[in-house]
């Protein structure tokens, strides 16, 4: 990646309004992230959103290790990375990296469930070497050892025996969103689109085709996302309706902006959705540990929130047929998601390097 001068100045688009952003140091970021087939793509989604904004906003160079399977996306592309499988030492390789490129700032954005053992001892090791580290959403109970974590998420609710003085940033202004058009206003119509997750880790593929065709009018033009790790939807038999799979797609963006109403599982996506003022109806396969969050996106209006791919389909046939819903489904998301974390996170990250 090309070096850029110690101090520049660049203009930005932000909310539509140019906005003159003075970057005074060359900044060496590190991005440490996972995606897989078992894990999705939203890690990933999340961390390339941060070394944009840290690219673009204050002229870092950035670096991604990313554990887990290989992908192919253009965004990726964009920037140094290097894979590593997840049966690999994930410690050694952020050392190295580390080490090897002069890194100021580290960012961790990490499965729950493949935080490694020693994670205390890279992190203190870090910040001895004069690294500032920020946590994304999984490491507040490593409060003590990082200088930021940022919760991409409206809802945080810290345990009582959190300890630690790391700043804690989150709210409707933090969700980091991998969308490159602005909201538009909504339309009732029959475009619909169906999102299960980069991996569909539950196989809602298998039976929910088929409940959406015995279920929605007909004439309505569905686009079925198979994400990267997915296996392939299984469409009926007879087709009531117009069912389209789109294969891996390097982006949701134009999908979106093309949907009259949408269902998806809760996730990174879900709020892409609501930036572009999309009705959605949204649900949880993953038990009960989106629950809080979800019960808070009812109480807000900005969505319907289904209990299962079942009655998602019985709210989505509700939400086509009721154009005032839809319509005040889509005001009030955009008002919500009308400030995007990628900002903020490049405001964070310049505070903190200084």
């Amino acid at each position: 990646m090309a070096s850029r001068p110690i101090r520049w100045i660049a203009t930005i688009e932000r909310d539509a309004c140019a906005v003159e952003v003075i970057k005074h140091f060359h900044m060496k970021a590190l991005i440490v992230c996972h995606a897989g087939a078992e894990l999705g793509l939203g890690h990933l989604v999340r961390s390339l959103v941060i070394a944009r904004a840290l690219h673009y906003e204050l002229g870092a160079d950035v670096q991604l290790l990313i554990q887990g399977n290989s992908v192919e996306r253009d965004d990726l592309a964009e920037f140094e990375h290097l894979f590593i499988g997840l049966e690999d030492n994930l410690d050694s390789e952020v050392l190295k990296q580390t080490q090897c490129n002069d890194v100021q700032i580290i960012v961790f954005d990490v499965h729950p469930r493949l935080i490694p053992e020693n994670m205390e001892f890279l992190l203190t090791a870090l910040r001895q070497r004069g690294c500032k580290v920020v946590g994304v959403d999984s490491l507040v109970n490593y409060r003590s050892n990082l200088d930021l974590i940022f919760i991409p998420s409206f809802h945080f609710v810290p345990s009582k025996d959190l300890t630690g003085t790391a700043p804690i940033l989150f709210g409707w202004d933090c969700f980091l969103l991998n969308v490159k058009y602005p909201s538009i206003e909504r339309k009732s119509g029959k475009q619909v689109l169906i999102l299960a997750g980069g991996a569909d880790a539950t196989g809602l593929g298998k039976s929910l085709p088929t409940l959406l065709n015995d279920e929605l009018p007909a004439g309505t033009k569905l686009s079925w996302v198979t994400g990267p790790y997915a296996q392939q939807p299984v469409w009926p038999a007879s087709q009531k309706i117009t069912m389209v799979n789109h294969q891996s797609p390097s982006g949701l963006d134009d999908l979106m902006r093309a949907a009259n109403y949408a269902v998806t599982v809760y996730g990174v996506s879900f709020y892409e959705l609501l930036y572009y003022g999309v009705p959605t109806v949204v649900f949880s396969p993953y038990g009960n540990k989106d629950d809080a969050e979800l019960a808070e996106i009812s109480a807000e209006g900005v969505a319907l929130v289904a209990s299962d791919e079942a009655d998602a389909v019985v709210k989505l046939k509700e939400l086509m047929a009721d154009d005032k819903l839809m319509a005040s489904l889509a005001e009030r998301a955009r008002q919500r998601m009308s400030v995007l974390g990628g900002h903020k996170f490049a405001q964070a990250a310049s505070v903190l390097v200084g």
